[in-house]
């Protein structure tokens, strides 16, 4: 026997049926590339920003060895940890 293929009708999610609108979709199409581009850029901005900062972090948290890479993980909880050993320091004296 012959197999069809899996076939569910567009308003099942909502969307509806029907032909779609002819030059519609293209001014959209045509601005997405731009877009994307632009968000693209600043996720890479983000992303440089966020890894500076993590990489000043770990100049301020004390290692053993000294020359040791924190993962993001480690460097925010061993800050976090030494921050809380700073804070007992000051009221222990």
């Amino acid at each position: 026997s012959e197999e069809k293929p899996f076939h569910m009708e567009g308003d099942a999610f909502g969307m509806r049926g029907g032909k779609r609108r002819p030059g519609r979709s293209r001014g959209r199409l045509a601005r997405e590339p731009r877009q994307r581009h632009t968000a693209n850029a600043r996720e890479r901005d983000r992303t440089n920003s966020v890894n500076t900062a993590f990489t000043a972090l770990r100049t301020l948290i004390p290692t053993e060895p000294a020359d040791r890479k924190l993962s993001k993980i480690e460097t925010l909880r061993l800050a976090s940890s030494y921050i809380s050993h700073l804070g007992n320091v000051l009221l222990l004296g």
